[in-house]
């Protein structure tokens, strides 16, 4: 696990230690491996130079824990890459189905007889309630709002135009090399890190959108804001168990949901190679996994409100944390 903090230094935690290490302190110090001396400053440079790097550091880190140098206090929470640019994926149709059915029960109650009896005759879900169906044939996006991403531990303004504020645990996957046209393998190995994601969303904005507007709910309904957690665990940590993390929302001290991973229509390589299709990625471009199943308040049918704190965790990659602002 790595963390930057303003200064853009790169910190390493050392698990056995629990201790946290200043890189470029430790590797200044010890006057060990030129080979990370121009990383330590750079997360996007340590995250792609991959396996190298993280080697490299390991023997660094534990030389300075039993050595009692460069050794500091977890760094402040900050946004530990600034995205160039946010894509949201859908990765898990649970989630869509769930949460559109809710969508509905929540607006247009008399229109829920009707689907279910559809449902209930035909065993298949209400064509308008599916996520259509290219999202069978090839991963499927929209293009967020990069700049209003906020880091662990900021307060989430609560927008002036929503009253129904739900939060969307998610991971973000970090590119780190430029790709275009790259194929599933390749642009795999472009991904250098993994942190947690909050895509939240103003849910009674989304139905609006969705039924009014011709650029759908994704406007409005998501750029105001959305979180980040402070940590990125690299890659090679990460993908070997991709699909089999647990997940938990906890909302003021209480347990709302457990979820997990598992059920990706699409890998985070499967993903990044169709974004790139004739068209040019670079490092700090941010992909994000789509809300994971039970992990958003409108599947789950209960709602943030002002003041409350909201946890997101998912296993192996961290935490994130925000308290939810006044309206």
């Amino acid at each position: 696990m790595i963390d930057a903090d303003s200064t853009d230094r790169v910190a390493v935690y050392a698990p056995e230690s629990r201790l946290w290490v200043d890189l470029d302190a430790a590797v200044t110090t010890l006057g060990t491996d030129d080979t990370l001396r121009p990383l330590t400053r750079t997360m996007l440079g340590f995250l792609d130079a991959g396996e190298r790097a993280r080697d490299a550091a390991t023997v660094v880190v534990h030389r300075a824990v039993a050595e009692g140098v460069a050794v500091i206090d977890r760094p402040a929470a900050t946004l530990p890459v600034v995205p160039a640019s946010l894509r949201c994926f859908l990765g898990w149709e649970a989630h869509w189905d769930r949460a559109a059915h809710n969508l509905v029960r929540r607006n247009l109650p008399k229109a829920v007889p009707f689907i279910r009896g559809y449902e209930a005759v035909t065993g298949t879900t209400f064509p308008a309630l599916r996520p259509g169906p290219g999202f069978k044939d090839h991963p499927v996006y929209y293009t967020g709002n990069h700049l209003t991403i906020v880091a662990d531990g900021t307060p989430v303004e609560w927008p002036s135009y929503s009253r129904a504020l739900d939060f969307e645990l998610e991971f973000g996957a970090v590119v780190t090399r430029p790709v275009r046209d790259a194929s599933e393998r390749e642009a795999t190995a472009a991904i250098g890190g993994y942190v947690v994601f909050d895509d939240i969303s103003a849910r009674d904005t989304q139905w609006e959108e969705q039924r009014r507007t011709p650029f759908g709910p994704v406007v409005k309904t998501k750029t105001f804001a959305s979180s980040m957690g402070a940590d990125i665990v690299t890659a090679d940590e990460i993908e070997p168990r991709l699909e089999s993390l647990t997940a938990t929302v906890t909302v003021n001290d209480e347990l709302w949901s457990t979820t997990g991973t598992a059920g990706m229509r699409y890998s985070v390589g499967e993903s990044l190679a169709y974004a790139c299709r004739d068209e040019n990625i670079y490092p700090g471009e941010l992909l994000t996994s789509g809300t994971l199943p039970r992990g958003c308040g409108l599947e789950l049918e209960r709602w943030i409100a002002p003041g409350d704190r909201v946890e997101l965790t998912i296993e192996c990659i961290g935490s994130l944390v925000n308290t939810i602002g006044t309206r």
